[in-house]
């Protein structure tokens, strides 16, 4: 029994020293230090084993925000796997072999000798110190890897001891660390989250930052990019495109549902149209307003430094057709930020923040602080004249992570409800949306019957890609009429 209880806690004791060091990048290590699941797989060598070759394995998936679903884009078609990527992912993930090399090395060691220390004997055997130096440089040497786990370490430590200086406080995500980390003491291993995870999102359209895949073949939809033909099939007098920044597209269906039934209450004579879009995982949104505005394969390059109207003759862009109507592009956010200036050579009228404080709108303090979004779709008759046959484009900025709450009370107690609770963060940008979603409902009330509004999720919230598992990797593209 003696015997047992020793190697049992040697066990526990090396796999918590070693996940600590080489994975706490992990969202494992965002709740807390040591593994609960270690209690028991510790229990026995065999075990010990599979478990630390199942949490190596689900920890590379889970630093990507996916979970075993993901499986099924290579069972469909092994070619999927970008082979390429694969390469480059092993060298910036090598601290996991590291974690599998010292925590299988250092028990198959212990196993070895059966457990028996002989320190006063060996400790001046040449062989045994050399030996041992070298393991102590390795493992030293090691920590100084491609994925800094030194640097993650530096900083929970301060975070843990509060004690972090000014040179710190430069970066934005010192402040808003202990709104995704919490220090307690016990956690759940990255393959018990993961299968977890799993569990949850089965049936869920899938997440996750996917490089690893070169294309979707198992994804059930038409990828959708017919702005132009949909909005071209009838006459409409206004239209009105809102491209909603980091929109939270939780894959927990009731908080999905929840922010889609706060847009439609009260709107019952609404002709609702939905589509699925993939969002180009390089451009983000401004890859969604290129897309959105010319439906075709063009050149980034280009885009982003040609003036607009340019490139739109240029490329013979769909949205040349609605130059019958008053052209107007706003935005809550300023107009230098990825020079969005060249905009102004394309609409007829252009609100960026600093022409929208010219209308004494409320201003939301935050990361990017910029005119309050439902403050400006609650107020949109006194920015455009709806008897001008208008074409508006409206860019959000209050939910660009990381944000500050927009509203006055909660919609929804957050502690109650999955994922909310495992994150301020995903707190505030869905009670966020929920205002927003509000101000839209009340838009669509106001909005007249040959009027149009088409609303674009965007991207998903550029949360770090381990904490993007509970966000769709897709945009929802709806049309509202009546």
């Amino acid at each position: 029994m003696k015997i047992w209880l020793k190697k049992y806690f040697i066990r526990i004791l090396i796999v918590n020293f070693f996940s600590l060091f080489y994975l706490i990048q992990t969202p494992a290590y965002d709740y807390g230090f040591f593994s609960v699941q270690s209690i028991f797989y510790s229990v026995n060598v065999f075990l010990f084993y599979f478990f630390i070759f199942l949490e190596a394995k689900s920890s590379f998936f889970s630093i990507y925000g996916l979970d075993f679903n993901f499986y099924k884009l290579l069972i469909n078609n092994f070619n999927n796997l970008n082979f390429e990527y694969v390469i480059y992912i092993a060298y910036e993930n090598i601290n996991i072999f590291y974690f599998l090399f010292f925590s299988i090395g250092s028990v198959f060691f212990f196993e070895r000798i059966n457990y028996n220390f002989e320190l006063k004997k060996n400790i001046t055997n040449p062989k045994r110190v050399f030996a041992f130096s070298i393991v102590i440089i390795i493992f030293i040497l090691t920590n100084f890897n491609t994925s800094l786990t030194h640097m993650t370490l530096k900083t929970r430590y301060k975070h843990l001891t509060n004690t972090f200086n000014s040179d710190d406080m430069v970066g934005y995500g010192i402040k808003y660390i202990s709104q995704y980390v919490d220090n307690s003491f016990f956690r759940n291993d990255n393959w018990f989250n993961t299968i977890k995870y799993s569990y949850l999102y089965f049936d869920s359209n899938p997440s996750g930052k996917r490089e690893l895949a070169q294309f979707d073949t198992n994804l059930e939809f038409e990828n959708f990019k017919n702005f132009g033909e949909i909005i071209n099939k009838k006459k409409y007098n206004n239209i009105y495109v809102i491209i909603n920044e980091s929109y939270p597209n939780f894959r927990n269906k009731k908080l999905k549902n929840n922010l889609f039934e706060k847009i439609i209450s009260g709107n019952d004579d609404l002709i609702i149209q939905n589509f699925k879009k993939k969002w180009n995982r390089v451009l983000t949104t401004q890859g969604s307003e290129m897309e959105f505005f010319c439906n075709k394969d063009v050149d980034f390059e280009k885009y982003i430094t040609a003036e607009l109207k340019n490139f739109i003759e240029e490329n013979n862009c769909w949205i040349n057709s609605m130059k019958n109507k008053k052209l107007i592009y706003i935005h809550s956010y300023k107009e230098y930020f990825f020079n969005r200036t060249r905009y102004k050579s394309f609409f007829d009228k252009t609100y960026f923040r600093k022409e929208l404080e010219e209308f004494n709108f409320e201003i939301c303090n935050q990361k990017y602080s910029g005119i309050c979004d439902h403050t400006i779709l609650n107020n949109i008759d006194k920015i455009i004249n709806r008897e001008e046959n208008n074409f508006v484009i409206f860019l959000t900025v209050n939910n660009h992570v990381p944000v500050e709450p927009v509203y006055v009370s909660p919609y929804i107690d957050c502690k109650e409800n999955f994922p909310l609770n495992l994150s301020e963060q995903f707190c505030k940008i869905y009670n966020n949306q929920m205002l927003f979603n509000e101000s839209i409902s009340k838009f669509l009330k106001r909005m007249d019957k040959n009027d149009l509004l088409v609303f674009l999720s965007d991207t998903p919230p550029m949360f770090a890609s381990k904490r993007r598992i509970h966000f769709e990797d897709l945009i929802d593209v709806y049309f509202f009429s009546k």
